[in-house]
Parts: C-alpha cells; sequence; structure tokens
C-alpha cells in the first residue's frame, strides 16, 4: 500500500512513496470560491491546518489528512517584532494590508533572511510585497478576474503545450501528479492567464514549475501577480522570450563568473569539453524549483525576492565552490566528460545543508553584485545579437533586446454609468497606454517603436533560421538579410505573379497508397509528389500554381510550425497592427480592434471593380481555380480571405484575435503577407480609413511600413500549408441562420457567397464527375499542368 510521507517529510508535499500499485485516493478539495489574498492580522496563520501558526502549505492544495508539524517559534516571534517596529505608526492591530515593503529593506530584515529563513505562514504576504506583486495588484487598472475572463475568449495554440505539459510540471507532487489534483486547475489558468497577458513571451516550461511551488504557499490570484513581478521587474525581459535570449546571457554570466571563482574547475569543464549549459539553463529557467530539496529552495527563494536575481548567480557560483575540489579529482582520475556532468547535475540535489549554501552566498555579496550583472548581461546579450547578424551598439539601450515586457492592453471591467461618466483623458490613459506615452514622453515613444520593430525583425529570422536548421540544401539558398532598397518595393508585384504562373503543382499524400498493378504508383502518407495528372481527389492535397511544398512549413507535419507563425509573428504582428490605434467612438475605454480596419481596407480595395471582382472569386472559390490561368490580385486575395474568415469564425463566435491570426496564416500560405501590408499602409486613396482608425504617428500611416514590409518580404522564400480554420476546428458550428423571404441587399449576398463557396463538409467530393466534364469541355483549365 503506497504511503505519503508524514511529519516532517510530509510538510512541504514534496514525494510520494509507493509500495505497491494502489495508492490512498487524494482528496477532491475544492478550491476556495475566491482565490484572493485574506487580509488579517499578522500573528494569524493563513495555513492553521493544525492550529498553530507555523503551517506550511496552501490548505486549499493539500491533502486533508496529512499532518503539517510546529515551525519554531522563536523565528516567528522575531519577525512579528521586526515587522512592528517597521510599522510602529499604525496604531491599530497591524493587519497584512499595513504592511509597507519599502521599510522592510534593511539590515535587520536581512540579517533575519540569513538566520532562519521567512516562516511559512509569512511567505504568502511577504512574498507578494517583497517582490512588488503587491504594488503591481494595486496600480493595475484590471484585476485576475479580468484577465481570467478575457482569457477565456481566446484560443491561442499554445494553450495545447499548457495542457501537455500540466502532469509534467511536478509529476511527484502529491496536488499536480494526476489530472483531478487539487493543483492542476489553478495550475492551467495561471498558465494561460500570463500567455495571455504577455503575448510578447507565450508560455515555456520553466513557468509551471514556478508557478506550481508558489501555489503551495499562495493564493491563485498572489502567485499570478507574483509571476507578474517575476516576467517584468525581477527576471530580464527577454528572460521567457521564444528566443530565450535573456536566458542564454545569463547562462554565458554564469561561465564568466565561474572563470573568476571556481578557476580549478572552469579548466577541467573546458578541457573535457563539458556542455554544462545543459545544466545550468534549467537551474536558471526554474530558479531552482526542479533541482533543490524544497527546504533549500525555499531559502533561496526568500533571497531572490528580497533582492532580486543576483542571487542566482551567488547560489550557482555556491554549489560549485562547495564542491570543487571533489568534482575536479573526478575529473583528473577519470578523464570522463560524463562523469564530470553526472557530478556537477547531482550538486542541486543533494544540497540539504541550506546553512552552509547562504553562508557562501553571503561571501560573494560584495564580489557579485547588482552592476556586475547588469553590465555582463549587457554585454552578453549583445554579443548573440551580433552573433545573428544584427548591428549592435552597446553605448545604447535600444540597440539592445527589449528593455521591458509589455503586457497586452487590458482594462478593469466598468459599469455603464462609470464608462459614461469617466474623465476623457482617464479613457485615453486607460484604453490606450501608447498613446499617452507618446504624446507625453517622446523619448519613450522611440524606445517603444525601436522594440516592436526589433521584435518583428527577430521573429521573421527566427523562422528562416527554423528552415534553415531543417534542410542543409535550403540553407545555402535562404537569404536572412532584408533588401531595404526603394527599387525592391517595384519589383514585389512582379515576382508574385511569376511565381503563381510558374511550374506543377505539388502535392502532399494524405494516405498511404500500395500499389495493385506494375504500373501504378505506390506512395507513403505525407510523400511528395508533381502532379501530372488528378483523377483520384481523395488521394491528394493540392498547393498553389508554382510553389515547392515543403514538409516543414506544413503544420500537419510539423506542428512546431504552429508556434512559430500563430505564436511568436502573430505576436509581433500584432503589436505593430495595435501600434498607434485610436480609441473606439461607439465604446468608451476601448481602443479599436485591428481586425475591424483590415475588414475596411479589403472591401474598400475591390469597390471599384466589384462586380468583376465577384464572378472571379465565385469561380474560384467553386472550383478551386483561377478563370483562364488568370492569377488572383493581393487585394482579390485579402478580400476573398477576409470574408471567408469572417463567415466561419463568426459561427463559433471567434474572437477578432482569432481571425487575424488565421489571416496571417494564410497571407503566409500565398507568400504575399508583405504585399497585403503594403495594402494597409500604401494607397492614398485609402488615406481616410487609415486617419479613422490610426493616429499619425501610428506605424501603419509612418514611413516605417516600408522596413516592416521589407522584413515580411522574407517569408516569400518558404512555403507553408496552414489551415484557416486550426483554432477553431474542434469547435462545433452553431447552425446559420435560415432566410425569412425578405430581400436583402444584393452585395450582402455577394460577400455571403463569395466566402461560403470556399467551404465543403468533410466527406463531399468538392467536383462531381459532371462538372468536371464541363469545365474540360469549356476549356476553363486541364488536367495536365
Amino acid at each position: 500500500m503506497a504511503k505519503y510521507k508524514k511529519g516532517k517529510d510530509a510538510k512541504f508535499a514534496d514525494v510520494v512513496v509507493s509500495d505497491d500499485e494502489d495508492f490512498y485516493p487524494i482528496s477532491a478539495r475544492k478550491l476556495a470560491d475566491t482565490t484572493k489574498e485574506i487580509d488579517r492580522p499578522i500573528h494569524e496563520s493563513l495555513f492553521a491546518l493544525d492550529g498553530s501558526p507555523m503551517s506550511a502549505i496552501n490548505r486549499e492544495l493539500i491533502p486533508v489528512y496529512i499532518e503539517d508539524p510546529k515551525e519554531w517559534h522563536e523565528i516567528w516571534l522575531k519577525f512579528i517584532s521586526m515587522l512592528e517596529q517597521a510599522h510602529a505608526h499604525i496604531k491599530d492591530e497591524l493587519h497584512w494590508s499595513h504592511i509597507d515593503a519599502s521599510l522592510l529593506k534593511n539590515e535587520k530584515f536581512e540579517q533575519l533572511l540569513k538566520e532562519g529563513g521567512i516562516p511559512h505562514s509569512m511567505r504568502p504576504y511577504l512574498w507578494a510585497r517583497l517582490s512588488g506583486a503587491t504594488k503591481k495588484q494595486k496600480e493595475a487598472v484590471y484585476s485576475y478576474e479580468d484577465v481570467l475572463r478575457q482569457s477565456a475568449q481566446d484560443k491561442p495554440s499554445i494553450g495545447v503545450q499548457i495542457e501537455r505539459d500540466l502532469l509534467r510540471t511536478q509529476p511527484n507532487n502529491i496536488c499536480f501528479w494526476k489530472k483531478n489534483g487539487p493543483g492542476i486547475d489553478a495550475l492551467r489558468r495561471i498558465l494561460k492567464s500570463v500567455a495571455f497577458i504577455y503575448p510578447d513571451l507565450g508560455y515555456c516550461q520553466g513557468m509551471g514549475v514556478v508557478v506550481a511551488i508558489l501555489l503551495l504557499f499562495c493564493s491563485e490570484e498572489t502567485t499570478f501577480w507574483i509571476m507578474s513581478a517575476l516576467v517584468e521587474d525581477i527576471l530580464p525581459p527577454n528572460y521567457y522570450s521564444q528566443t530565450l535570449l535573456g536566458l542564454q546571457a545569463d547562462e554565458r554570466v554564469s561561465r564568466h563568473l565561474m572563470k573568476s571563482h571556481v578557476p580549478d574547475l572552469n579548466r577541467s569543464i573546458d578541457e573535457l569539453d563539458v556542455e554544462i549549459s545543459l545544466l545550468t539553463a534549467n537551474w536558471l529557467l526554474t530558479l531552482f524549483g526542479s533541482v533543490l530539496p524544497t527546504k533549500t529552495l525555499l531559502r533561496i527563494w526568500d533571497f531572490i525576492f528580497y533582492s532580486g536575481t543576483v542571487n542566482i548567480f551567488r547560489v550557482i557560483v555556491s554549489l560549485l565552490k562547495m564542491r570543487e575540489d571533489e568534482i575536479v579529482e573526478v575529473g583528473n582520475r577519470t578523464k570522463s566528460a560524463a562523469d564530470v556532468f553526472n557530478a556537477i547535475s547531482q550538486l542541486p540535489g543533494k544540497t540539504y545543508d541550506y546553512e552552509k549554501l547562504i553562508e557562501y552566498m553571503s561571501s560573494f555579496e560584495f564580489t557579485i553584485t547588482d552592476h556586475l550583472i547588469k553590465e555582463l548581461r549587457k554585454k552578453h546579450q549583445a554579443i548573440l545579437m551580433a552573433d545573428q547578424g544584427m548591428i549592435v551598439n552597446t553605448a545604447v539601450e535600444t540597440n539592445l533586446p527589449k528593455q521591458r515586457t509589455q503586457r497586452r492592453k487590458l482594462t478593469r471591467s466598468k459599469s455603464i454609468i462609470q464608462q459614461i461618466l469617466a474623465p476623457k483623458e482617464q479613457v485615453l490613459n486607460q484604453s490606450n497606454p501608447s498613446y499617452s506615452q507618446a504624446e507625453n514622453d517622446p523619448k519613450l515613444k522611440n524606445v517603444r517603436q525601436t522594440e516592436i520593430l526589433v521584435d518583428l525583425k527577430e521573429s521573421v529570422l527566427q523562422l528562416c533560421r527554423y528552415f534553415a536548421s531543417c534542410d542543409e540544401k535550403m540553407e545555402l539558398s535562404i537569404s536572412m538579410q532584408a533588401d531595404y532598397s526603394p527599387e525592391s518595393h517595384q519589383k514585389d508585384l512582379d515576382n508574385y505573379l511569376n511565381g503563381r504562373r510558374k511550374g506543377h503543382k505539388r502535392a502532399r499524400a494524405l494516405l498511404d497508397f500500395a500499389r495493385q498493378d506494375e504500373d501504378e504508383l505506390g506512395f507513403r502518407k505525407n510523400d511528395i509528389i508533381t502532379i501530372i495528372s488528378e483523377k483520384d481527389e481523395h488521394c491528394w492535397v493540392v498547393d498553389e500554381r508554382g510553389k515547392d511544398y515543403s514538409i516543414y512549413g506544413d503544420e500537419a507535419v510539423s506542428p512546431e510550425i504552429t508556434e512559430y507563425i500563430r505564436g511568436r509573428l502573430a505576436n509581433s504582428f500584432r503589436q505593430i497592427m495595435d501600434h498607434g490605434i485610436r480609441e473606439s467612438i461607439l465604446y468608451a475605454n476601448t481602443a479599436y480592434h485591428p481586425w475591424a480596419f483590415i475588414e475596411d481596407i479589403s472591401t474598400y480595395a475591390v469597390e471599384k471593380h466589384f462586380n468583376s471582382v465577384y464572378s472571379r472569386l465565385t469561380l474560384c472559390n467553386t472550383f478551386k481555380l483561377d478563370q483562364e490561368c488568370k492569377i488572383l490580385t493581393p487585394q482579390e486575395l485579402l478580400f476573398r480571405y477576409v470574408q471567408a474568415i469572417n463567415d466561419s469564425h463568426n459561427g463559433v463566435s471567434a474572437h477578432p484575435d482569432v481571425k487575424l491570426r488565421s489571416l496571417l496564416a494564410m497571407g503566409v500560405n500565398e507568400q504575399c503577407l508583405h504585399l497585403w501590408f503594403e495594402l494597409l499602409c500604401a494607397p492614398t486613396d485609402q488615406e481616410h480609413i487609415r486617419n479613422k482608425y490610426y493616429h499619425s504617428w501610428a506605424f501603419i500611416r509612418s514611413p516605417a511600413w516600408k522596413q516592416i514590409k521589407c522584413d515580411l518580404r522574407l517569408l516569400c522564400q518558404f512555403s507553408f500549408n496552414l489551415n484557416m480554420d486550426f483554432e477553431i476546428e474542434d469547435k462545433e458550428k452553431k447552425p446559420k441562420k435560415k432566410s425569412n423571404g425578405i430581400m436583402i441587399s444584393g452585395k450582402k449576398t455577394i460577400l455571403s457567397t463569395v466566402a461560403t463557396a470556399n467551404e465543403y463538409k468533410a466527406g463531399e467530393e468538392p467536383l462531381k464527375q459532371g462538372v468536371t466534364e464541363m469545365l474540360i469541355k469549356h476549356h476553363l483549365f486541364s488536367w495536365d499542368l
């Protein structure tokens, strides 16, 4: 029978010991209706599982039968005394809501951290205040509930990876080890909320470990705001980004410090070619959450929340310094890189003597400082960027990676009365912070613009590097340097048209086909085939004319391309579209969504020739062909896809963010995303539409759009096969309303026809035999291409 460790070992809900295959059932304790921090006097315990003030674990997560021992009472009394002295001006009983974090940054508090650490019952309150999470929560214009509600309306593809990782995060922890574990729902909500509120970052596996450990002590809402403090203030802003640039820089900083403080070990690592970055990356990404014993980890986190990430490097150096002689001796004796690697990997897990570790950390207070870490990070981030071919000047902050993390625009829910009575200035500041900041601080405006452009460029280069790493032949022909010359814009349309006229169709087999006769062609699923004749449409996915099919750009074969396009690239592109957008005239306290602007532009672009465009698009959508080899213009393609996306996505009430990502996917499919962006920015006859949606300083209305277009042009080198309905295909379609017999406008009918003609129910054959014969008879197309 399996037994949970009790007493001292059960205190941190750390380990499950299995004697056989039977386990005690975990109590399916529900999370409290409110996940907010509960204000109470500082001497009362938050966890009171056994009536003592020294309980260790969030009672909403701990199974009911685990007993919790008492903490050292003396340490708890010292913290109570210190807090009361620091807030002697409070005459009433001291509650946690009275605690001012700025009054705690003193030598006495730091000494208490070294002597015994923060008592467990105080960690949920002191971690939130020391990290700045409480202040951040008070100053935010939205609540955690607002984030939960709005993130639930959006379905980023990143949610799939979160679901996969939930049970991998803390597989040996009794709160997170199976789907109905008491902490799984809270872990899922927080990770999705963080991915939603920070679209530049999304989701990274290391986040899950940090969130799971925080949930053992803190309420769900407090955990969310502590994560916000980590992302925005404590860790470098590009730490959890798609490129992990901040993490890579910190790995190099660690090696730099090792040369100075553990020179013998560093020399042994170099001589044996030990890849220590494989270890330090995990340590850094999870803040040691996946490697240190829980007691040691909590003491380390006390210091991290108190004085920042400089303590991370002190811990790394201290761990190595404590066992330097032993590991060097192993290397000298065995001359084996694997033995040295294993010895280093086991260091954190064996560090139960946290007092000794803290003593070592204290010895580096004057040699490993905040200033030193800041300069080393700046230096190594610049080196990494230079390695990627970017021009870097370390004397200028804006030529380095983003120095702050941007939140998604989100406002606290207000009543209709509050929205009506809100002052105009307040509405502007809350609904569009970039507007007020740009107007009041030109320097901040320039920094933010540079960050957005760098982020888009990096997301495009990331795709280039992805294809180069997948195919050695492709690597030689891929260009990673955008052509910014004025002449390049004049060639774009011709290149687009020429690319769609030439070449055979290429296809990917949807299933295995075993040859029955000698003259038949056998192939396996996902084989690439040049189509000479089409006799059975059920076996093929037909690509556009002139495109070379690539499995690396097909999300049905290579799922990782989904994150690159719908994740990083979509987030960067959304920032471009959001920059300088105006507040809505109809809805106070709310900015326009870029999708509304795209709809207006796409309709206006074909309005003058609407009848001819309609007839051509209807034929192309019905028969999946171009009329007499007529290539659709970028304007026609944009109009076609906007209407198709509206028709399919409106049926499931999809969020405009989902529509925008779907359009972006279609743009890279058609290899004309850069031409679509030019349509949004360039035509002079559409200036009135741009003026309606954007301020004069927005990218859409400034000369900067040409640079953005040139960066997007690099994507034309690759072939993509992305599904327009990827984010809604698992939702049940709502039944369409039937006509009530009232005559509707011809234009509305046309839009409906154009959009719906592109969709077929599963299992239906788009081309019936009679239709095929009719088309061949009238020479509208030939099977021989």
